[in-house]
C-alpha cells in the first residue's frame, strides 16, 4: 500500500519506524515546519523530520497542509492511505477524502474517551486504571470517526505521563501495522463511537499544574503524574515563615499507608521529614514528595534538596 505519513512529535516516531520496515511504501512524510525549541532561537527539526531524513524519505513541511498547492502535491503522490500520528494540524475534507482508504489516525486513548490533544495526561489525572490506543478513521470532527481497532493496557498507579507516552507510542506502532493489514485485506470492521461515552482532553495550560493542597491525596498524586514531565506540577514554598515564596516543580510523589495527618496540620503543611522524602498534609492525609526541581535547576531527590535548603515540620507549601 502507498502511504503518506503525517506526524511531528516523539510519540509518532515508533509508528514511522514500524511503517518503514513493513511491506508498505512511504511516498512522503509530512511534518510541521522547523521551529525554535526551548530557549533557543534557532529553528530545529521535529523528531519525525529527524527520523525521516535518517531513513531518507521525502519530507514535506507545509505551514498549512490544507492549502491548495499542498493538496495538489498530495494528490500527485497518489497515496492509498494517509496515516496521521500526533501531527498537530487539522485536516480539511479535501485531504481526508483524498486516499482510497481514507486517513487513519493513531490516538493515545480508548476512544470515545479523551478526544483531543492531551489524552495521556488527562487519563492519568482522572485516575484511570486502564488506557490504550485507538486506530480511527478521521473525519472533520476531532477524533470522532469510526473505530477500526484498539489495544488496551493497565495503567500503573505511579506511572507518569512521560513514561506512559513511551509505552503507548510503541503500542500505537504495533496497532498501526495490524490495522493497515485489516484495511488493505478488506476484513476491517468500522465501529461508530458511542457519543454517550465521549470525554475531552484539551491541551494543558501551565497554570493547571498549580497544586491545591486542600484536595484529596490521590487527586494530588494523579495531578503530579499527569503533569510530568510537561507542563509540570508546581507549588510555592513559604520560606522561613516569611512572605517570600519559592516556586518548586514537584516531579514525583508517593502515597503511603501511613497514619492520618497530625491534628495540628493544615493542608500544605510539612508533616514530617522522612528518609523517603517530605511528607505534606492534604485534605485527607499526607503525600510524600520524593523528587522535585527548584525553578531553573536540575531535578533532584528530596533528600538531596534538603541538604542545601532548610525545611522543617510546620513549614508551608502554598498555592
Amino acid at each position: 500500500m502507498k502511504v503518506v505519513f503525517m506526524g511531528t512529535s516523539e510519540f509518532a516516531v515508533p509508528s514511522l519506524c514500524s511503517l518503514a520496515t513493513s511491506t508498505h511504501e512511504i511516498v512522503a512524510v509530512v511534518t510541521q515546519p522547523d521551529r525554535p525549541k526551548g530557549r533557543s532561537k534557532i529553528p530545529s527539526h521535529s523528531p519525525v523530520k529527524k527520523k525521516a531524513l535518517e531513513l531518507e524519505f521525502n519530507v514535506l513541511q507545509p505551514a498549512n497542509v490544507n492549502d491548495e498547492p499542498v493538496v495538489k502535491q498530495l494528490q500527485d503522490l497518489s497515496p492509498e492511505c494517509i496515516v496521521v500520528v500526533a501531527f498537530g494540524q487539522f485536516l480539511s475534507n479535501a485531504v481526508l477524502l483524498l486516499p482510497q482508504y481514507r486517513c487513519l489516525n493513531i490516538h493515545a486513548s480508548l476512544l470515545p474517551k479523551y478526544r483531543g490533544a492531551a489524552p495521556i495526561n488527562w487519563a492519568i489525572m482522572q485516575g484511570e486504571t486502564v488506557t490504550g490506543v485507538t486506530a480511527v478513521i478521521m473525519t472533520a470532527r476531532m477524533d470522532a470517526g469510526d473505530i477500526v481497532a484498539q489495544k488496551t493496557t493497565p495503567l500503573s498507579p505511579d506511572e507518569n505521563a512521560g513514561e506512559l507516552e513511551k509505552r503507548l507510542s510503541a503500542m500505537g506502532a504495533e496497532l498501526l501495522i495490524d490495522t493497515l493489514h485489516l484495511v488493505e485485506t478488506r476484513i476491517a470492521t468500522y465501529t461508530k463511537q458511542d457519543e454517550n461515552g465521549v470525554s475531552f482532553a484539551p491541551k494543558l495550560k501551565k497554570e493547571q499544574g498549580l497544586i491545591l493542597w486542600s484536595q484529596e491525596t490521590q487527586k494530588i498524586h494523579n495531578q503530579v503524574r499527569g503533569m510530568t514531565p510537561s507542563p509540570g506540577a508546581y507549588t510555592y514554598f513559604l520560606k522561613n515563615d516569611s512572605k517570600e515564596k519559592v516556586r518548586i516543580i514537584i516531579q514525583k510523589t508517593q502515597i503511603h499507608n501511613a497514619p492520618k495527618t497530625k491534628p495540628f496540620c493544615t493542608p500544605g503543611m510539612i508533616d514530617e521529614i522522612m528518609p523517603c522524602g517530605i511528607h505534606v498534609a492534604t485534605m485527607d492525609g499526607t503525600i510524600c514528595i520524593t523528587q522535585l526541581q527548584p525553578e531553573g535547576k536540575r531535578v533532584m531527590d528530596a533528600q538531596d534538596y534538603l541538604r542545601g535548603h532548610k525545611m522543617i515540620v510546620g513549614n508551608m507549601f502554598v498555592s
